[in-house]
């Protein structure tokens, strides 16, 4: 069993070097992936460590395990930039000595008026982005202490007649009880691993005349280039001690600044919790050579509480609520509310 502990977190040591070289800024696909779901762990400090049940799923697998519960589920809502909603739902269950979790995650972009070279103006008709992740996920304790979990997600993206769609997966570890502290946690996770992808459809075909060439227009298919996704590597801690709990975790991003994310909060017991969140990252020219820089608009505080419900519904129910800063687009509010049998 310990042998199987020093493999996983070797594999995770390798991810945390392969991250670490040339950033390639604003490359990636799929950016939705990074978008957190749920409102419990506001920007996420130490939540690789310690997020447990479906509200683990998106900050590390691994968690999954890590919870006492027959079922869980969660449902959350985030009111995101621009008008678009961003849904979750998600529940999992015991399965012998693992813990299986399905997920969905969508975005309501709503309708766009369409244009076309022929018709800057619009076409009269109209379109809706389609952005969707499908998720299922798979955990299991190693020993009393420590835990690993993998996520397989099937992320589809679609607009008019183009579309793109491919699998990406999240592999995670956490170990709780370090140097003689039972209530310190560490958690490590890769994220956003698989192949790139790329966009196909009718939307990209286009009539066009060659150059020096006789022949008349004609009817070409535009072969769309593919884009990776965007890899992250998370480690971090969470202590508690006394119903206060600090967290932090440096996000290692290959495609966008990296990220330091720290957590304070304080639990009431048989109440809920309180929690203040903050995110700096690390700063990105945009523009080589000229005075443009790049803003993580997830800078900023963040807070959130949460409540439990338990003692009102006679079940396992918590509600959550967070706002996080998203720069120029003002703040984001995240409800969500956790079930447990």
């Amino acid at each position: 069993m310990r042998k199987n502990i020093i493999i996983s977190l070797f594999v995770v040591a390798i991810g945390s070097i392969l991250v670490a070289q040339n950033s390639r800024m604003g490359s990636a696909s799929s950016t939705q992936l990074l978008v957190v779901p749920s409102a419990k762990h506001l920007s996420g400090g130490g939540a690789v460590a310690n997020a447990q049940g479906m509200d683990a799923v998106f900050w590390n697998p691994a968690g999954l395990a890590a919870s006492e519960n027959s079922i869980d589920a969660i449902f959350s809502n985030r009111q995101y930039i621009a008008d678009i909603t961003n849904n979750f739902f998600g529940i999992a269950s015991t399965f012998g000595e693992y813990k299986i979790g399905v997920n969905v995650r969508t975005f309501n972009i709503g309708e766009i008026n369409e244009t076309t070279s022929y018709f800057p103006d619009g076409t009269g008709q109209v379109f809706t982005p389609n952005f969707s992740i499908f998720g299922t996920t798979f955990a299991k304790n190693l020993t009393e202490n420590t835990s690993i979990g993998l996520n397989v997600n099937l992320v589809r993206e679609g607009f008019g007649r183009v579309s793109a769609s491919g699998v990406s997966y999240d592999f995670g570890v956490q170990h709780k009880g370090i140097a003689g502290f039972d209530d310190l946690q560490v958690g490590f996770a890769l994220k956003n691993f698989g192949q790139p992808i790329k966009y196909d459809g009718q939307g990209l075909g286009v009539f066009a005349t060659a150059d020096d060439s006789d022949r008349p227009t004609t009817y070409y298919k535009v072969d769309a280039a593919a884009f990776d996704l965007p890899f992250v590597f998370d480690m971090g801690m969470k202590y508690s001690i006394a119903g206060a709990d600090i967290g932090v975790t440096y996000t290692s991003n290959y495609y966008s600044t990296d990220e330091l994310k720290l957590f304070a909060g304080y639990s009431f017991e048989g109440i809920g919790s309180l929690g203040v969140g903050i995110q700096t990252s690390s700063a990105a020219q945009e523009i080589e050579g000229e005075d443009d820089w790049y803003t993580n608009p997830s800078d900023g505080v963040s807070f959130g509480a949460s409540l439990d419900m338990s003692r009102y519904v006679g079940t396992n129910l918590s509600v959550d609520y967070s706002m996080v800063p998203m720069g120029d687009f003002g703040t984001n509010s995240i409800v969500a509310l956790r079930l447990a049998f």
